[in-house]
């Protein structure tokens, strides 16, 4: 529900008597207005036309770093909340029960869209930053960051990534 593969597009477009730049044009211009989101460098055979199944996986990340002090969490979740990362082989763990649509809208787009909306960057070994993840407690005694702030932004390649959901979606 929600996402449509780049193939049905051409079709309907076909048979509204489009051709694929018509199609092509049409998408720009539905993402530009805000009707559907659509990356054709970074994930171009998806469309989304509800924003459920994102969210969905987006939360779910987010709120797999939210745990009670002193609960006992395996150590990529530790990760997650004390150092905002996480690696692309947590997310089955992650997403165990969002699978029905798996060939749709793999882990791969997941990442993919994360990184075009500015919410994760990706630092390399298949690890991802997600400041939205981060604890927002001080952070930890191995950060080089001052213990006497917490910051509202991280600049990463020269770009903001800022610390929170809701700062992110203010950003963007």
């Amino acid at each position: 529900g929600g996402i449509v593969p780049k193939s049905e597009c051409y079709k309907t477009g076909e048979i509204l008597g489009m051709g694929r730049s018509d199609v092509n044009e049409a998408l720009k211009y539905f993402d530009k207005v805000g009707l559907l989101l659509h990356y054709p460098d970074d994930v171009p055979d998806l469309i989304f036309t509800k924003m459920d199944s994102l969210i969905s996986r987006l939360s779910r990340l987010i709120t797999a770093s939210f745990t009670t002090p002193g609960c006992s969490v395996t150590a990529p979740y530790k990760r997650l909340r004390e150092k905002g990362l996480f690696n692309k082989s947590f997310l089955p763990t992650v997403f165990e029960d969002l699978y029905e649509s798996r060939e749709e809208f793999s882990d791969d787009d997941f990442l993919k869209i994360l990184e075009c909306l500015k919410i994760s960057v990706h630092v390399g070994d298949g690890d991802y930053f997600l400041p939205s993840a981060l604890s927002l407690e001080p952070p930890v005694d191995d950060s080089p960051l001052p213990m006497s702030c917490v910051p509202l932004v991280y600049s990463w390649d020269e770009q903001i990534l800022p610390h929170g959901f809701f700062l992110t979606l203010v950003v963007e």
